[in-house]
Formats: C-alpha cells, structure tokens, sequence
C-alpha cells in the first residue's frame, strides 16, 4: 500500500493543534507595558477587558434612579406621543373646560355617574391582548434569526472542516483536488448574500396597515412595494440552489450520503426558518382589532369629559381635572403605539423593542462566521468580497451559477 504524500501526512489533530498555537501566537505579544515583563495572552487580555466591563457598569442606585428616570421619559416624549395622542388629549381639554363652564351653576349636575367599565372593555382589553402577540411575533422572528445563524455556521463549518478520510485507501478531503479554501469562500459568498438579501427585504416598508387594504393610493404603494420584495425573495430562494450545488461537490468528492443529507436539512432548516420570518412580516395581528382600538383610544376619553368637569367642580379645581383628563387620553394613546410599533418588529420605526435585523443578520454575523473561516484556515490570505465578481460552481447537474453581488 503506497504511502501519502509528505504533505498530506497530518493527521486532524495535529491540524487543529497547529490552528491553536497559530491562534495563541496571534494574541501574544498583544500589550508589553515599559518595565518589559511578559506580554498578556489573548486570554489575560479578554479577562482584563471583563474585569473593566464589569468595574464600570454603573451600580449607585441614586444615579440609577435619576438616569433610569431620565430615559423613561426621553423614551416616552420621543416614541409613545402621537399625533393621535395629540388629537385625544386636545379633545379632552377642550370638552372638560367648555363643560366645566357651561355647569358652573348647575347644582343639578352630576358627571360622575359616568361608567369607566366601557372603556376598560373597548379599549383595555383589547390593546393588552394586540400588545401580547405583537411579542409573540417578534420573540419567534428572534428565534427564527438566532436559527438562521447558528445553522448557517453549522453548514459553513461541514464544508470546510467536514472529513470522510478515515482509512489510509479512502477519499478523503486532504487527498482531493478541490482547492477548500475557494470552495468554503463560495458557501461564505452565499450566506453573506443571504444575509444581506434577508435584511433588506424584512426592512423593506410595511404592506399590510388599513390604508394599503382599503384606499387606492395606499394599494399602489403595497404593490410596489411587493414587486420589489419579490425580486429579493427570488433572490434568497436561488441562493439555496447554490448552497446544494456546492452540497454536491462534497458528494462527487467522498463525502458519505448520511453526512451529505445531514446538510441538506440543516439548509431546509434555514429555509424554513426564511419562510417562518416570511409570514411575520407579510401578516400581522387582526387589522379590525388594530382598528378598533385606534379609533377608541382617540375618541372615547374625550366623551369622559363630563366626568373631569364634575372632578373640578368638586375639587375646586379645574387643572386638577384638565391634568387627569390629559393623562387617561396618553396613556390610552401610548399603549396603542407601543403596539402599532412592534405590528412590524423588522422596520426602522421598531426603534424600542424591534428587531436589530442588519446587526444580527449582517454585522455581527459577518464577523462571526470570518472568525470560523480563520479557525479551518489558519493560514489562508484574509476574506475579500468581490462586487460584481462571478464565481462559478463545480457542480455539474446544475446550470446555476454563484453570483456575488
């Protein structure tokens, strides 16, 4: 039996050592202070970053009182007050004082007879149930999301690492005449043009309020918007074909059935995933719900106003009244934002509690999968992406082509 060629005679764990003293030797040598003593490694320097992280996170809860208040208020000045909001209270003001002077005199005057149990009906509950599956929808596009990345690492790491060369006569990746480095950089390609393509169509503006159902010009501007969110979806879908054309490559080169039928689920499991965040962004909670309770929070407080009237005309006091008025209409109005905001988690207005989609999807995901890259190849020059460059597959059952854009 021949023996392997010299260079291809180490094994995997000597590969992966050398990975890891490359990787240490990288990191030391980072920091040397004057007096000359040894320099840290990556893992003292990590730690010393923690200790600071956690030394400078602020703990004086008279400081935290006063910040945490501070931003409460920014958050709801900036993002809960509405021109809606705005509607209701002026409303409520108007009333309560035109209604307060119109019974100065009338001893016979009672506004408290007024029931507040239909507005807890009309409008209460039913903005809390909108508010509890508006996150609902939004914690399962974050599972969705943290799936899409966690398998695609997995897809990225079978075909540069995956090995089927496990006897001295077998085919295996070392003895193969595929170039892995350009072969992995493709999958890379893919599944940073998936992530890119995925981010620009979850942020693409939202199609499915009232006005695009119901009034022309709010149909035109759905459908355009529709045209171009299917050229993008189109776009993810032929990268999945790409994805199973390199799939077959590892086929043609060895790599066992069981092993290559494994990667084809974790692709359906992203796939999957892409369609799950599909219909999140395309349907949201019941439209007459978010109707109902838009119409109700703006109107219905300033029909209360009989009841501020009596409160002043018992206090004695009519911006006691007019300050109680103002705060039942926002705070009705602020809970009908905070759900119209997280209708569609994916959108730049989602600025509180949506989804950072081109952060998860794109940035940090980027600079995880490249460190992947730099662990299977140690050695290999950095990663560039090529606008406009055209990498073709070596698969042969398929005419697509890989295509970075």
């Amino acid at each position: 039996m021949s023996s392997a060629p010299p260079s291809l005679a180490v094994t995997r764990d000597e590969k992966s050592a050398i990975h890891e003293d490359e990787h240490h030797v990288a990191f030391t040598n980072s920091t040397v202070d004057g007096a000359g003593k040894v320099a840290r490694t990556a893992s003292e320097a990590l730690f010393n970053e923690e200790v600071n992280a956690r030394k400078n996170a602020k703990h004086n809860p008279i400081f935290l009182i006063l910040i945490n208040g501070y931003s409460a208020v920014t958050v709801f000045a900036l993002h809960l007050i509405s021109l809606e909001g705005l509607v209701s209270i002026a409303l409520c003001i108007s009333l309560t004082i035109s209604i307060y002077h119109r019974v100065d005199d009338n001893s016979t005057f009672d506004g408290s007879i007024m029931n507040w149990t239909l507005l807890s009906f009309a409008i209460i509950t039913p903005l809390s149930a909108a508010v509890s599956m508006a996150f609902r929808r939004r914690e399962q596009a974050l599972s969705d999301i943290a799936n899409i990345r966690a398998t695609s690492l997995e897809i990225y790491a079978a075909h540069a690492g995956w090995d089927w060369g496990w006897k001295d006569d077998d085919t295996g990746r070392d003895r193969s005449t595929v170039n892995w480095i350009d072969h992995s950089d493709k999958v890379l390609v893919q599944f940073l043009g998936l992530s890119e393509d995925l981010t620009r169509w979850l942020t693409l503006p939202t199609t499915s309020r009232a006005r695009h159902k119901v009034t022309p010009w709010g149909n035109a501007e759905a459908q355009e918007t529709r045209l171009v969110a299917m050229k993008l979806y189109e776009s993810i879908v032929v990268r999945f074909g790409h994805l199973a054309d390199l799939c077959e490559i590892l086929k043609r080169e060895g790599l066992p059935p069981n092993e290559a039928t494994r990667i084809r689920q974790y692709e359906r499991f992203i796939l999957s995933s892409v369609e799950r965040l599909r219909m999140v962004k395309m349907y949201r909670t019941p439209q007459a719900l978010r109707s109902f309770a838009r119409l109700f929070s703006v109107f219905l407080p300033p029909f209360y106003s009989p009841f501020y009237a009596q409160m002043a005309t018992e206090l004695n006091s009519l911006g006691m009244a007019v300050a109680f008025a103002v705060l039942t209409s926002v705070a009705l109005t602020a809970l009908f934002e905070t759900v119209a905001q997280m209708e569609d988690p994916f959108v730049d207005l989602s600025v509180l509690d949506g989804v950072a989609v081109k952060r998860d999807l794109m940035d940090d995901f980027k600079i995880q999968i490249l460190a992947m890259r730099r662990h299977f190849f140690s050695g290999a020059p950095a990663f560039r992406e090529k606008p406009g460059h055209v990498v073709r597959v070596e698969a042969q059952i398929s005419t697509v082509r890989l295509l970075s854009e």
